[in-house]
């Protein structure tokens, strides 16, 4: 039986990989232990226009080095995301080999278990293994990594509300539906599911969560990060502010 085919990556993705590989190998190529392409570019489930290209960076575990392999790194994201062709698209995390340990992982508020399996699936571009094999996962430690997963989000929508003028209204929707669709993944991830895209998620959560929220808010948020208007942006905010909230809420009531 043949396996399904993945789709071609578009021009402007393929590019961008491309480019950052050669570049990152130039600059700081003997401090990575790895680098690689994950998400949705990588697997062939991306939306082309609104998907971004996410890559993962490990950085080798030399401690005294640490600040100027950062800044180099940061100096070639810089170029990137000043470049309009990438400044849209690229996302870029970047990791410690040394925190990539059952210990580091537990310990750590940058890289959860939702990233660990990430890793996993991901496409390496430099390096010769993948670190993130090292480590074997359970679905405990998925549900661990979900949970922070939706922390994450509710709290970056939470401090956008803080810093953000209540005038750009447009950026605080968006925010707001980023939030509402990685709440909704986390919870989906929490409960087991795997074979999902971010786009597909609104209709998968309606048929597999029962908690008490509302599902559409969900469905409006990726249609908001299609294009679709909001009419009443302000009352959105709050939807998408408890529908996130009540997410959090609830899986940390499931916390053993």
């Amino acid at each position: 039986m043949s396996s399904k085919r993945k789709r071609k990556i578009p021009d402007e993705y393929d590019i961008l990989t491309m480019k950052l590989t050669q570049k990152l190998k130039k600059e700081v190529g003997n401090d990575l232990a790895a680098f690689l392409l994950v998400g949705s570019v990588a697997d062939g489930n991306y939306v082309k226009g609104d998907s971004d290209c996410d890559f993962f960076l490990v950085v080798k575990g030399d401690r005294d080095k640490q600040v100027d392999i950062l800044q180099r790194i940061g100096e070639v994201k810089a170029e990137f995301e000043s470049d309009p062709s990438f400044s849209t698209i690229l996302d870029l995390n970047v990791f410690f080999e040394e925190d990539l340990t059952e210990e580091g992982v537990s310990a750590s508020s940058i890289v959860n278990w939702v990233h660990i399996w990430t890793g996993q699936n991901g496409v390496l571009k430099i390096g010769d293994k993948n670190p993130f094999n090292k480590l074997k996962l359970t679905e405990e430690k998925i549900k661990r990594g979900a949970r922070q997963m939706a922390m994450d989000y509710f709290f970056m929508m939470r401090d956008a509300f803080l810093n953000t003028s209540s005038e750009r209204m447009p950026e605080l929707a968006f925010y707001a539906s980023d939030s509402a669709i990685g709440c909704a993944q986390a919870l989906l991830f929490f409960l087991g599911e795997r074979k999902f895209t971010r786009y597909s998620i609104p209709e998968l959560f309606k048929e597999k969560v029962s908690i008490g929220v509302d599902p559409k808010i969900v469905t409006d948020a990726r249609d908001f990060r299609l294009g679709a208007k909001i009419d009443n942006i302000k009352n959105y905010l709050e939807k998408c502010y408890d529908f996130s909230w009540s997410i959090v809420k609830y899986m940390l009531e499931k916390t053993d």
